[in-house]
């Protein structure tokens, strides 16, 4: 009877142990998925930029872009790759979430139904019009009516900026630059009136081409941010971690605008 005692006893404490063992196991189970989400590296997509973001001689994503979205990746503690990838490239990775994380602007009609911003800005992109140093400066937009407009291949730009070209009563001319170096050796040859092109793209190719600043007139200025696609386990959580991070970066005096060389 005494061994029957102590058997029943130590069933009973088995059962009721049990509970506290499944919730072990689950905040177990729970701790494993919530380290596999940070410890995946995040896929960053970064567009070319000499000076900014490029490959170097060893194969590796450099600039000053790479490297201030690299402190901020550390900041938050979290494991990246960076990659230099073409702009058509990583639109479609934001969707299908093979591109987690990319600096820029939402330009691209409908893919902010892909991805979420983070709150703090990393630069202002302001969008030029560039004409010939021997031409005057035009009135925008009544003053580019029936001219030849020189637009970069697969890049964007606003949505408004975009209705006010395509207005038919401007009756305008399209060319395309395979390049933005590309693009401003067209307007200095005459292949075009007018360039449309991202500021900082043009100020590095006339420091390449070792030339003045092209004469330009500002129609477009945007903030860019961390676009973080919503296909990436957290996302939520990710664009907060990004910000905080941001805030104790600025708290401490670090440079956090990527479009300042």
């Amino acid at each position: 009877m005494r061994l029957w005692a102590c058997l029943m006893t130590s069933l009973a404490l088995l059962i009721a142990d049990m509970p506290s063992l499944g919730a072990q196991e689950a905040a177990s189970q729970s701790a494993v998925s919530a380290e596999k989400v940070t410890r995946d590296p995040l896929q960053v997509g970064i567009m070319h930029f000499p000076g900014y973001s490029e490959v170097n001689a060893d194969g590796e994503a450099s600039g000053h872009t790479v490297t201030l979205i690299k402190k901020l990746m550390d900041e938050a503690g979290l494991p990246y790759e960076v990659r230099i990838l073409p702009a058509a490239r990583i639109w479609k990775g934001l969707e299908d979430g093979s591109v987690q994380v990319w600096p820029g602007i939402v330009n691209k009609p409908g893919l902010e139904a892909y991805t979420l911003l983070t709150q703090r800005p990393l630069g202002v992109v302001g969008i030029n019009l560039y004409y010939p140093p021997d031409s005057p400066a035009p009135q925008w937009p009544q003053g580019i009516k029936g001219k030849r407009v020189i637009l970069i291949t697969n890049y964007t730009y606003t949505a408004q900026l975009m209705r006010t070209l395509d207005d038919p009563a401007l009756a305008l001319t399209f060319h395309s630059g395979s390049s933005h170096i590309g693009a401003v050796r067209m307007l200095l040859r005459g292949r075009g009136d007018y360039l449309l092109d991202y500021r900082a793209q043009v100020e590095a190719v006339t420091k390449q081409l070792n030339i003045e600043m092209l004469p330009h007139l500002t129609v477009a200025e945007q903030s860019m941010r961390l676009v973080v696609s919503r296909r990436t386990p957290g996302a939520a959580e990710l664009v907060q971690q990004f910000d905080l991070a941001y805030d104790r970066l600025q708290a401490r005096g670090e440079e956090l605008d990527i479009t300042r060389q």
